[in-house]
């Protein structure tokens, strides 16, 4: 580096410097995170099998007196004490009191440690020969309700924590630049990480300081990467994530060797972005010093395809059940309202690019194409805008009355559930592209093309129509690279959330 901080460097720097006994006090009282957190657990359970008692004790026996004795009740409760232990030991065995996740993937691992308890929990009475005595009804109605409150007790709960300065982790990045903005978004994204960012560390000396994405508050820049020793010991900080993957790739490795024993824990952001993260694996060669990155294809294996094809055809089949009411109301509606058939049967491109018939509620009149051509000629702003979206957000011509209100709401997409139950979709996937739009594709179209195209996905819940057609690109190819049944229930999950909030739909 060359030249002197500036003044304003020197006072950030300062301020920084004389934070050190509030961060010692947060380190601190960092010690009481994990008991706060058994405890707020602890609740949760208590809290559920207290509601799972109700519904076995009132509910049941009320829909069927017959199937369902209050005898085996007192029993089971009698015999269940353990059972919040077994949680408790579980969710210690998923790595739930040691790191600290973003919030869908906490979830996915306490949905993981509930079913290891109750599983065991089961294979106990069995082994026991206990279950003629206990209420097996009662043991699943628990399994259910731990699930759904343990995450809400443990999304609350942290968020007290945080503010009462238990769960705060104050971390600095090295790296002012995008990737250290990228990260940056990320912790204040996930705010039940605990994660607080308090500096960066940057040799480009014309960065001083990145605004924080919430409060728009300046986040210092602290010092060069040469100041890294001094500034941690000055900060008292014992997180620090390295986000500068454009270093070369030996000063990256010697940077992040000097970090190591100076704080708790440090995270590395390589640059390795694109490529495929859900389920990589990681080993190494021990005499050369090498790591060893395992890559998978999920879904190229067959067996991952027909988890995905049964989720499919099972929660389809029951959403086509619960929403034919509706749709018949609004097929109704469509006729009512303009001239024209209800629904509206379009050539999209599908798995391994092959075209299928794509069903939807019509939402525009008849003639829409010459409607918006005629549109387009005569409105400069509105062409400029369909060659960037494919789309227009403010006005489109084409649209019918009741059609604005389905796709304000995506109800004009409920038809494709029976593309889903046909095999030409599923229910979380790619955008499905019309054949017109495969050149623009270019060589995004192989990756995308791998999947079935989806009624909702990841490009659905990032903004929809907000995505420009490449970012829409990017998204696809993200999800396909990464495809877990786990990503693909929580974004059926954010789906509802968006569809609800109305984003990005027109």
């Amino acid at each position: 580096m060359s030249g002197g901080p500036t003044i304003t460097q020197q006072v950030e720097k300062t301020a920084y410097q004389n934070s050190r006994a509030p961060i010692m006090i947060s380190n601190a009282r960092n010690l009481l995170a994990i008991p706060a957190l058994i405890i707020i657990d602890i609740l949760a359970i208590i809290f559920s099998l207290l509601i799972a008692c109700m519904i076995r004790t009132y509910i049941l026996p009320s829909l069927l007196p017959d199937a369902f004795k209050m005898r085996l009740l007192a029993s089971t409760l009698e015999n269940l004490w353990w059972l919040p232990i077994i949680l408790i030991i579980c969710m210690a065995y998923e790595e739930l009191y040691q790191k600290r996740l973003p919030y869908w993937k906490e979830v996915e691992k306490i949905l993981r440690a509930c079913t290891l308890a109750i599983v065991f929990t089961i294979a106990w009475l069995y082994l026991a020969k206990q279950s003629a005595e206990m209420s097996r009804t009662l043991v699943i109605i628990s399994w259910a309700t731990t699930i759904i409150l343990i995450p809400i007790f443990r999304y609350w709960g942290k968020l007290i924590l945080i503010k009462t300065n238990i769960w705060n982790r104050p971390v600095i990045i090295v790296g002012a630049g995008k990737t250290g903005e990228l990260i940056t978004n990320a912790l204040n994204r996930e705010r039940t990480t605990g994660y607080s960012v308090i500096g960066y560390l940057d040799d480009n000396q014309s960065i001083t300081c990145l605004p924080h994405p919430g409060t728009q508050k300046p986040i210092p820049v602290l010092g060069s990467f040469d100041d890294a020793e001094k500034i941690i010991a000055t900060t008292g900080v014992q997180e620090v994530i390295v986000a500068a993957p454009g270093l070369p790739a030996q000063k990256l490795v010697e940077l992040t060797n000097r970090l190591q024993p100076l704080v708790n824990n440090v995270m590395l952001i390589p640059d390795l972005f694109g490529l495929s993260m859900n389920g990589i694996e990681v080993e190494y060669f021990f005499d050369e010093q090498v790591l060893l990155l395992y890559v998978k294809n999920k879904l190229k294996s067959n067996l991952n395809r027909f988890i995905k094809r049964m989720f499919d055809l099972i929660t389809g089949s029951l959403l086509l059940v619960l929403t034919l009411p509706v749709m018949i109301i609004i097929a109704a509606a469509i006729r009512l309202d303009s001239k024209g058939p209800a629904f509206f049967k379009q050539e999209r491109m599908g798995q391994k690019g092959c075209q299928f018939t794509c069903y939807k509620f019509r939402t525009m009149y008849i003639e829409g194409d010459k409607i918006l051509e005629r549109y387009l000629q005569s409105n400069p702003k509105a062409r400029e805008e369909w060659q960037v979206f494919n789309k227009l957000k403010e006005y489109d011509p084409r649209v019918t009355r009741v059609g604005a209100i389905l796709r304000r709401f995506s109800l004009d997409e409920l038809p494709q559930l029976i593309n889903v139950i046909l095999g030409d979709m599923s229910l979380v996937g790619p955008r499905p592209y019309l054949p017109r739009e495969r050149k623009q594709m270019g060589n995004w179209a192989p990756d995308i093309h791998v999947a079935k195209p989806g009624i909702t996905g990841l490009w659905q819940v990032s903004g929809r129509n907000e995505v420009d057609f490449e970012g829409r690109l990017k998204l696809d190819t993200w999800y396909v690279r990464n495809w877990s049944l786990w990503l693909d229930i929580v974004l059926m999950l954010k789906t509802i959330r968006v569809v609800i909030k109305r984003e990005g739909a027109y």
